[in-house]
């Protein structure tokens, strides 16, 4: 059984992320563990991940949370492709993105993570630009940047794994249908009207039902989406603050900019020149 171990795959970097591609016609990658975490999401697939004894068939828009305990290998079958992208991080780093899951989202700490999450589409379109932006790193890149960027990132799968997965099932459907649907463009600029739309509910039951199940309110929880939104527009475009905040459904400048401020303790402005110097561009 091969470990692999932080200092030799990742040794400079609290986290290391890259892109498989595997064929019919590849040998089945050796069992090995290791001592840091990872997640791994399908673009591609099936794609046939052994763990810890069992034969989980993973088809696309699968997110999986791999502990440094688990013994796992990957496999593709029947003259298919399968294609994953994944990032390994330390346990400093997932600690610390812990502790912002939990104040971004109380409800985390009352769920265990589920290994095994079947994103919306859209959903999944996002955490893979994000992951693979990540990997756009030019080096060498400031501790700090690259701390916020990938702490940040971690936490979000972290909450999604504690309400997505499997023990989301204490959530009622209709509102965890709805709160996946919110990730939609044209859902989440609509704001609350859209939500109740899609529950089908009243507003006040809504917001009991978030509260008693998600730990949050709906404006709050519409807030995260758009702001995770503008931070990936920020990151990847050269469009104007301005028009980014409004596209995502924000209409007070004051009221946005705190809101960004609270979530990635910097501006928007400092956001975008930050992943300039991560992506190389700045001048």
């Amino acid at each position: 059984m091969t470990q692999l171990l932080k200092k030799n795959v990742f040794p400079h970097y609290s986290f290391y992320s890259r892109c498989t591609v595997l064929s019919d016609t590849t040998t089945q990658s050796a069992p090995h563990t290791h001592d840091f975490y990872e997640v791994f999401i399908v673009e591609e697939g099936p794609l046939y991940h052994y763990i810890n004894g069992n034969c989980e068939v993973l088809h696309p828009d699968t997110l999986v949370l791999i502990r440094p305990e688990d013994r796992h290998s990957f496999a593709c079958k029947d003259n298919k492709k399968a294609r994953f992208f994944n990032l390994a991080f330390d346990d400093r780093l997932y600690r610390k993105a812990q502790k912002m899951a939990i104040q971004c989202a109380p409800a985390v700490q009352h769920h265990s993570l589920s290994s095994v999450v079947l994103l919306p589409h859209q959903l999944s379109r996002l955490l893979l630009r994000r992951m693979k932006w990540l990997q756009d790193m030019s080096t060498p890149v400031p501790q700090e940047v690259q701390q916020t960027e990938g702490v940040t990132l971690l936490a979000d799968i972290i909450v999604l794994c504690a309400l997505g997965g499997g023990n989301a099932h204490a959530i009622p459907y209709w509102l965890r249908k709805a709160c996946w649907s919110m990730y939609e463009q044209e859902n989440m600029i609509v704001g609350i009207p859209r939500l109740v739309e899609l529950c089908g509910k009243t507003q006040e039951h809504i917001t009991r039902s978030m509260k008693k199940y998600m730990h949050t309110s709906p404006s709050a929880y519409i807030n995260t989406i758009r702001l995770e939104r503008v931070a990936e527009a920020l990151a990847t475009t050269e469009r104007p603050i301005f028009d980014i905040m409004l596209d995502a459904g924000f209409q007070n400048t004051s009221y946005f900019n705190k809101l960004f401020k609270e979530k990635y303790h910097m501006s928007p402005r400092k956001y975008r020149s930050e992943a300039m110097i991560i992506l190389g561009k700045a001048e």
